[in-house]
């Protein structure tokens, strides 16, 4: 295998490298000759059909592995606005924490946010999974030496990571909520429909969660 192939597989399931060694990496490579070649950001476009169309036009696993990669996202994390949204709530909450209409307007936000997390998760979910199926097939193919499958864990464990810290925010937020409720005699309606929203947005994101381990634990 190249070097440059070598390089890439490093950083084939999430953005693992830095901007600058990314410049000096791509611009010498392959990718340079491929203007045509699609760059997804955090979602940006349909990975696994990048993928097989580079397949189909006789690519290299090594880099059809690496098609979806931007340069512009050094951290899976930076793909997650959820953790920073919900925190920015809280603090526009402080000194309204015991007004059941404050409450109920925070929630609410809280729910739409938390929607779209399980949107960022879906789509983080759908682009491992199509970089795991092109991993495994590079190492069927023979194509990855040790070292590189040790980086390629540590990035996908950093997915992991990324997605699990996200996941903690809702469970936090889900538990400040039936805490104020437990104080409420008597509850609302209103009350019980947005906590309730909270707790199987949550569900769907911890299940999304669980799909990022099991493409880890593949490899």
């Amino acid at each position: 295998m190249k070097p440059s192939h070598r390089w890439w597989i490093t950083c084939v399931l999430i953005s693992g490298c830095s901007s600058e060694q990314v410049q000096q990496k791509l611009e010498p490579t392959v990718r340079a000759m491929h203007p045509t070649v699609t760059a997804f950001e955090c979602g940006g476009g349909s990975v696994r059909d990048a993928i097989v169309s580079c397949r189909a036009e006789g690519g290299q696993y090594g880099h059809c592995a690496i098609v979806a990669w931007h340069t512009g996202v050094s951290d899976a994390t930076a793909c997650y606005t959820y953790a920073s949204t919900i925190h920015r709530r809280r603090e526009q909450l402080v000194g309204q924490e015991e007004q059941l209409d404050a409450q109920m307007h925070y929630l609410h936000d809280v729910n739409a946010d938390t929607e779209g997390l399980n949107a960022e998760l879906a789509i983080r979910l759908e682009e491992v999974t199509a970089r795991t199926d092109v991993a495994v097939e590079s190492l069927a193919q023979g194509e990855m030496t040790e070292s590189e499958l040790t980086q390629l864990r540590a990035i996908l464990d950093n997915e992991v990571l990324s997605a699990r810290r996200q996941l903690d925010t809702a469970s936090r937020e889900l538990q400040m909520a039936e805490r104020y409720r437990s104080q409420q005699q008597p509850s609302t309606a209103g009350l019980d429909a947005e906590i309730a929203r909270l707790q199987a947005q949550l569900n769907q994101a911890q299940a999304q969660t669980r799909a990022l381990v099991a493409q880890r634990q593949r490899i």
